[in-house]
Formats: structure tokens, sequence, C-alpha cells
């Protein structure tokens, strides 16, 4: 089933490795993806209206590959996992799983390997204020969820 949700700028709205698998359209605003190394945050992307969120974990039900931070107040459509068993065909399941495996085959071949594409501009790092930031909101999110689970 799908809801609507609002969150507020520098709001998470999923953390890698999360198990959800809730596929999220960004109706208004615009988030980063990002991965972290220790304290380091990486940008991935950028993302903004029209565009969808959580589609690997949506298909595979495996954790989220990467971590999305709210860049201004943002409202997303959430749309259930439950939602695609019921109504997806048997045969439109089998392509996303198929897709998605491939998409994480890939992400590791490069994570591993290092692969990088010549002549294509990169995300620019963050500054360390921006890191420091952050760094600052996801433990304060990865706090909120241990009271949560308490």
């Amino acid at each position: 089933m799908s809801s609507f949700i609002s969150l507020k700028k520098d709001e998470i709205l999923f953390l890698a490795e999360e198990i959800k698998n809730d596929l999220y359209i960004i109706q208004k605003g615009s988030v980063l993806v990002f991965v972290q190394k220790g304290s380091n945050i990486i940008p991935v992307a950028y993302l903004g209206q029209g565009e969808y969120i959580g589609e690997l974990s949506f298909f595979d039900n495996e954790p989220r590959s990467a971590s999305i931070l709210c860049q201004e107040d943002c409202e997303f459509i959430k749309i259930g996992s439950e939602q695609m068993q019921e109504s997806f065909p048997h045969w439109l399941k089998i392509l996303g799983q198929q897709l998605t495996k491939k998409i994480r085959e890939g992400d590791e071949l490069i994570r591993s390997k290092g692969i990088r594409k010549k002549n294509v501009e990169s995300i620019k790092p963050l500054s360390i204020e921006q890191q420091t930031q952050n760094y600052k909101l996801v433990e304060k999110y990865k706090a909120k969820l241990k009271n949560i689970t308490r």
C-alpha cells in the first residue's frame, strides 16, 4: 500500500544495511545518496523530484546498499513491497529480481576492483564541515533506532 511521507532538511530516510524494502518516489525536494566508511561520508548521487529510491531492496528484499539524507524539506510517496507482491505479475517480479542481482553484482565489482569510467565527471567529495555534520546526523539517527528497538 502506498503512503505519503514528509521529512525535513537533514533528516535521514534510511541507512545502508537497514532491512527495509519499500520503494520511495521523490515528490518534492532533493536527497543525498551516500555510503559510509568509518566517519567518512562518500556521496554517490544527488536525486530530486520524480526520481526513485530503494528499488534494489524493493525487488530482492536485501539490506539497503546506500543511505539517504534529505538536502531540503522532502515529500515522498512510499510504496510498500507487499503492494508489489499483491499486484505485480510473477514475470515482472522475476525480471526485477534478476535486474537487481546484476546491479548489485556490478556495484560489488566496482567496489572491490575500484573500476572507474574514463572521461566521466565524478561527484565532488563533501567538505570537512559537511562530512562532520552528516556524520553527526547519521549517529543521531542510529541512536534513535536503538531507542526504538529497546
